[in-house]
């Protein structure tokens, strides 16, 4: 493979202000503004002007550094860096691109574990690094189709999610992996007060994680047997706004945590499980809280058993397009479009 010889560049110096510009530097702005209000001119297509001109040049500088990441891997592997009298590459992307060292290591280190899946360079090529990152690892030759799928119409935070249960749920061999590496534990610092530290002390009796799971037991059947007693009668209303009552209710259940299994994120969405335009009820046992992402994948139809108790819910591939509560969710969507 022939490489094109390129001439170096030499870059501009960035002008630095000091305080003896400041007059001149007011004198500009001043000027400027005075062009903006110029007679006749109406200031607020001028901002708009200005705007779009930004906006504009924005997406090409993000089309251009696409392209630059792109020939990343072909100007490490033939050193075009060092026949131009750079130092090293990451003197050579910052120079020419204004790239930092960690984007640069991060473009190399993905784009060689996509370097053979085409669809997937694409998405680079059009969209940018950020949007196949999460796939990296788990994309291969075979199903990268699906995977870009995935990566094309989910957001960052969907598709992160999205891949950590699919490991879980369709990979256990690999999370299996994964937890003997970090040997199954995980460190947990607490600040308590002394006399509660003596009493666990004194309740210890060499495995810190048993008395954990006893106090977790005993504390899920107090919580339990007071929502039993506490939990309000479904609300038939006109208004899709669920009642306060029923509000406290599943964020007390829920501790303010999704509700997904092995979910820890903050909730930011009271879903229900039973879309409440088919029947215009808001039922504490039907409405569940999550995060951004889990309720992004329910209204996607990836959440599987919506209809049955939270701790059997899973992932799925690909929706189920027979269920209802999917074809609602289209509906309403291209509605919202």
């Amino acid at each position: 493979m022939q490489i094109q010889e390129f001439q170096t560049t030499q870059l501009p110096k960035t002008k630095v202000c000091n305080p003896s510009e400041k007059s001149n530097y007011h004198h500009e702005t001043n000027s400027s503004e005075q062009a903006i209000n110029l007679p006749g001119t109406n200031p607020s297509e001028k901002f708009n002007h200005l705007h779009q001109k930004f906006v504009e040049y924005g997406r090409n500088a993000k089309e251009w550094m696409r392209k630059c990441v792109l020939l990343l891997p072909e100007i490490e592997k033939y050193k075009v860096w060092k026949k131009k009298g750079f130092s090293c590459i990451y003197e050579y992307t910052a120079k020419l691109a204004g790239m930092s060292r960690d984007s640069v290591d991060e473009a190399l280190r993905v784009l060689k574990k996509i370097s053979d899946k085409p669809i997937l360079l694409k998405i680079v090529e059009e969209k940018g690094l950020q949007r196949v990152r999460p796939i990296a690892t788990i994309a291969t030759v075979e199903n990268q189709k699906f995977w870009a799928e995935k990566a094309n119409s989910m957001s960052k935070n969907a598709l992160e999610t999205y891949v950590k249960d699919y490991r879980s749920q369709f990979l256990p061999r690999e999370a299996a992996q994964s937890v003997n590496q970090q040997e199954n534990y995980e460190a947990l610092t607490m600040n308590l007060k002394p006399e509660t530290v003596s009493k666990l002390k004194k309740m210890h009796t060499g495995n810190w994680d048993e008395l954990m799971q006893k106090f977790i037991k005993l504390y899920e059947k107090n919580l339990e047997q007071e929502l039993e007693q506490e939990k309000p009668a479904p609300a038939t209303d006109t208004s899709s706004h669920i009642p306060k009552k029923i509000q406290n209710y599943v964020l007390k259940r829920s501790h303010g945590k999704c509700e997904f299994p092995n979910c820890t994120r903050d909730y930011k969405h009271l879903h229900h499980t039973n879309r409440y335009s088919s029947n215009k009820i808001h039922d504490p046992d039907q409405i569940v809280a999550l995060c951004e992402a889990h309720h992004d994948l329910a209204h996607r139809g990836l959440i599987d058993n919506e209809d049955q108790e939270i701790n059997t819910w899973k992932i799925l591939k690909e929706p189920d397009y027979t269920n209802l509560n999917w074809y609602i969710d289209q509906q309403i969507a291209t509605h919202r479009r």
